[in-house]
């Protein structure tokens, strides 16, 4: 049943801009919850640790675009947020923020140059945000969050008519919906062992169209960010490091013994609420 997801030959990538380090919109996300501010970022370290996920992703078979970097669009380096592609067919995204829409532009250049089929959300009452799509090869499940709204979610649903998309629940401090499920295998949802993560399952159970099962990952103790954020594709999963979550790591290679599994450091970036999968497109 699924037997084709996953199957990706290309990666999109982008460069990080010094600019993140004091002004990425996570310091504004942040201040309006309440929320403690990010730690500030090491940028040597973290272009170190980007460097080794894009070579990461190299290593295992894709073909790898990387961007410049933008210094006017600070959180550029999150290029899911910036378009959902299926196959041959794009969508560029339309950010809850101004400052990200500025991102858009430059994400349908590289699109349009690799020959996919580009389509763009105009609706100025649309917000949509890659973060909080998951696709998992039969339908999507779409963050309702404060980034991504239901005329957004419509506009997926009309771009990709094929695939059934279903709302689901979430809010402040979770952003993005991959913050809390995220796809680990095929039918197998990584899930957090969260509020969150419990009404997100939910969700998917009284909605999917397939069954699914769920991996539940634990919130290690050190651990700000869920560990549930992984990146799977032709056989390989990439998740966090064991320094980084020991326990997440325990579950994944106990439950995915026959998976090329690979442990990628992301610290830096986490700082301003950045997971595996932000940074990068798959297709």
């Amino acid at each position: 049943m699924f037997s084709n997801f996953g199957t990706y030959t290309r990666a999109i990538v982008r460069e990080i801009p010094n600019s993140i380090r004091d002004h990425s919109e996570a310091f504004v996300d942040r201040e309006e919850e309440g929320l403690p501010m990010p730690q500030q970022i090491n940028l040597a370290r973290a272009r170190r640790e980007h460097e080794l996920y894009t070579q990461t992703l190299r290593d295992l078979g894709l073909d790898v675009t990387v961007v410049p970097a933008d210094e006017s669009t600070p959180d550029c380096t999150f290029v899911e947020d910036t378009c959902i592609v299926v196959g041959n067919k794009a969508l560029l995204t339309r950010p809850l923020r101004e400052g990200r829409r500025n991102e858009i532009d430059s994400m349908e250049s590289v699109l349009t140059e690799l020959g996919l089929e580009v389509h763009r959300i105009l609706d100025k009452k649309a917000t949509l945000e890659g973060g909080d799509v998951v696709f998992t090869g039969h339908e999507f499940f779409v963050g309702d969050s404060k980034v991504s709204n239901t005329r957004g979610h419509e506009i997926l649903a009309e771009t990709f008519p094929e695939y059934p998309v279903h709302p689901v629940p979430l809010a402040p401090p979770e952003f993005h919906l991959k913050g809390v499920i995220c796809m680990a295998a095929p039918g197998v949802m990584a899930v957090a062992e969260s509020e969150w993560g419990t009404i997100a399952w939910k969700s998917v159970q009284e909605q999917g169209k397939v069954k699914y099962e769920p991996l539940w990952v634990p919130e290690d103790d050190d651990t700000e960010f869920h560990t549930c954020d992984v990146i799977y594709f032709n056989g390989n999963l990439i998740h966090c490091t064991s320094e980084y979550g020991p326990k997440s790591v325990k579950r994944f290679k106990k439950r995915f013994p026959d998976l090329n599994r690979v442990e990628v450091g992301f610290d830096e970036l986490e700082k301003v609420d950045a997971g595996l999968t932000c940074c990068s497109v798959l297709f």
